[in-house]
């Protein structure tokens, strides 16, 4: 014999869930809540009306989210190109090369924001992708070739969104030769 729930609580779980539905989607939607130390919003929504089929399955609100949890980090990749940026610079003596070199990271954050963040059947850049380009661009300071690097990855990014090249072709050694003693190349 099966028994009915209470009345009080299906309707517990249902304002629960409706409550944690909202605050999960709407958290980032405000223009005076945007963080300051991201690009403006105004850039990804315009990429976001930009792409007609992703608006379709996506809801700008769940678009932004996911440009923030770039920025700033998440649960799964916890440094955020923000902090991977610091990072960068941070190892950056010369201070021309800096200029250029933090100036070219932002626009490749830009760009490969504004696909990472789309539902995952619409775009062509994804997490693992993130992780190689971040980490590879830490490796090149060691290496000296950082600006070199930063153009390679641009075009990367560019040849994935113009789906030129496949998404598996993004590794660790298509930058560096693979370092049996670095678990990060």
């Amino acid at each position: 014999m099966i028994y009915p729930l209470p009345k009080f609580s299906v309707i517990v779980t249902l304002l629960l869930s409706i409550f944690l539905t909202a605050c999960s989607s709407h958290r980032y939607v405000a223009d005076d809540s945007w963080p300051k130390d991201m690009p403006p919003k105004s850039i990804f929504v315009e990429a976001y009306e930009s792409d007609t089929h992703n608006k379709s399955i996506q809801t700008q609100d769940e678009y932004m989210l996911w440009i923030v949890r770039f920025y700033k980090g998440w649960e799964l990749y916890r440094r955020g190109w923000l902090s991977m940026t610091d990072e960068l610079m941070s190892q950056i003596s010369n201070p021309s090369e800096a200029e250029e070199i933090e100036e070219r990271i932002y626009r490749v954050g830009v760009k490969m924001s504004s696909e990472w963040a789309k539902k995952s059947d619409t775009r062509t850049i994804y997490l693992r992708h993130v992780y190689v380009w971040g980490n590879a661009l830490l490796e090149s300071i060691e290496q000296n070739n950082c600006l070199e690097l930063v153009t390679r990855v641009e075009q990367d990014i560019d040849d994935l969104i113009a789906r030129k090249i496949d998404k598996t072709a993004i590794t660790a050694d298509r930058y560096f030769a693979v370092d049996p003693d670095n678990p990060f190349l």
